[in-house]
């Protein structure tokens, strides 16, 4: 598989998805209509998640990677991460090494909305920041994406299909170039007790290698312990894909989210 990582730590992270759904306020209040609107909106959240991957080829990753997202407005959202990475003791040879990650900006506008749906259009860079070769791509990294936000009240549940394409945009030349893309869909589900699950399948087709593909699984389990703050936990399982950067043996990530 891919590059190792590893990163030790605990998490705390305040954020379950990227787009603008809010599970518990559309529970809460009364007024189907209101609730569905305002869940389209885009809303101020702070997140801090650990993640730890294992990787096809030996190692692992472990992560801290605090996120912020900023609603300019409700249409319009700005996102920061700052990771802090460990790198495994198989990685490139060498032994554990700790620093910062690459940098990852994302800014997202909500082009379309209408009864229960919403579309999101939007660009992520991310940037040659790590302190050390073995924390990051070592490459500037471009990629727009799109998703849309399509509620399923039959089956209290709301569907997320997703696109993203990366492709590198600068960085060292003597590091392998990134250029994939991603396709997803998460089935998020809302429970009683202000529980969700939320299942996403993900097939990646990397263009650096003859377009070969890539499948991956994970799974949610979360709980909005407030209209504000919510804990989550989440596994994943590489599922197809030998030796893809993208797909790794397996994966968790634990967080919690706050929204201001």
């Amino acid at each position: 598989m891919n590059t190792p990582f590893r990163i030790a730590a605990a998490a705390a992270c305040l954020g379950i998805l990227s787009w603008p759904f809010h599970p518990a306020e559309a529970e809460d209040r009364g007024n189907a209509a209101t609730a569905r609107g305002d869940s389209l909106d885009f809303r101020m959240r702070g997140e801090v998640r650990n993640e730890y991957v294992d990787y096809q080829r030996g190692g692992g990753a472990n992560m801290i990677v605090p996120r912020l997202d900023y609603a300019v407005t409700p249409v319009f959202s700005l996102r920061v991460e700052a990771p802090v990475v460990t790198s495994g003791p198989e990685l490139a040879g060498e032994s554990n090494q700790s620093g910062f990650g690459d940098l990852l900006f994302r800014a997202s506008y909500r082009a379309v909305r209408s009864n229960g749906y919403a579309a999101v259009v939007g660009t992520e860079l991310i940037l040659d920041s790590a302190s050390k070769d073995s924390l990051g791509y070592g490459k500037e990294v471009l990629a727009p994406l799109a998703y849309a936000s399509i509620d399923l009240p039959r089956y209290r549940s709301v569907l997320f299909p997703f696109i993203q394409y990366y492709f590198t945009i600068g960085g060292d030349d003597s590091r392998p170039d990134v250029h994939y893309t991603s396709l997803k869909a998460a089935l998020l589900t809302r429970w009683p007790d202000r529980f969700y699950t939320v299942v996403e399948p993900q097939l990646v087709v990397d263009h650096e290698r003859a377009d070969r593909v890539g499948v991956t699984l994970e799974t949610e389990l979360g709980r909005f312990i407030d209209r504000r703050l919510a804990i989550w936990g989440r596994p994943g399982i590489g599922i197809h894909g030998d030796d893809l950067p993208q797909v790794y043996n397996w994966n968790l990530k634990v967080g919690f989210r706050y929204t201001f």
